[in-house]
């Protein structure tokens, strides 16, 4: 039964199972978001067996979220209808700089990533930056994602479908900051890593300061 607005009442009218009902039923609708505060994905399930499309429930020691130099100390969850999605944006960061030596195809650097890995529907808006320096003249230096989980998909693939940070040089040791913003769509719903990687389409590159942030679309 949808929310009720139950009607208003005067000293010493008579309380009737039909007023009560709709108080019930109102209280009943709004209970997930008042008792919506857990430790852990596993108590919070142990508690609510039988999840409705919307209830929003807080976890303040989430277990599943992660992102490569990032402390997750709480986030945000909402039911889909399907699954209990992440919506809190869960970031990655590695600043160090790290060449990628020609590389035509996509590849990870010595220190792999950033990755986030998080519970998403079937959509996500992913953001990566980074800084890079490619030191061939008049070359293009390439920036992606790999996804992996529950979805599959790999970075060429991911480049191909929605694009990636893709930089063309008319000189030489050119330094920049590059950035790109997608709406990702046709995920299977789970638990999904996102992990950049890269290509110096042949000659050498360097990165550094790379950042992944995703945020799931119920």
């Amino acid at each position: 039964m949808a929310y009720v607005t139950p009607g208003t009442v005067a000293a010493g009218d008579v309380a009737t199972a039909a007023a009560w009902n709709v108080l019930t039923n109102d209280i009943l609708q709004f209970a997930p978001f008042v008792q919506g505060v857990f430790t852990t994905e596993a108590a919070r399930d142990a508690a609510i067996t039988s999840p409705t499309e919307g209830m929003h429930v807080y976890l303040t020691a989430p277990t599943v979220p992660s992102g490569t130099g990032a402390t997750i100390t709480g986030v945000d969850t909402v039911y889909n209808g399907t699954n209990w999605v992440c919506v809190t944006p869960i970031g990655g960061l590695i600043a160090s700089e790290q060449d990628i030596i020609g590389a035509s195809g996509y590849q990870d650097l010595t220190t792999a990533g950033p990755t986030v890995t998080m519970v998403t529907g079937t959509s996500v808006i992913l953001t990566m930056t980074a800084r890079t320096l490619n030191n061939v003249a008049t070359q293009s230096t390439l920036m992606s994602v790999a996804i992996s989980g529950a979805t599959t998909i790999s970075a060429a693939t991911f480049a191909t479908t929605y694009g990636n940070a893709a930089f063309y040089f008319s000189s030489g040791n050119v330094t920049v900051t590059c950035s790109g913003t997608f709406l990702v769509t046709g995920l299977t719903p789970g638990t999904n890593t996102f992990k950049l990687q890269y290509s110096g389409n042949g000659n050498t590159s360097r990165w550094g300061n790379r950042h992944l942030t995703v945020t799931a679309v119920t």
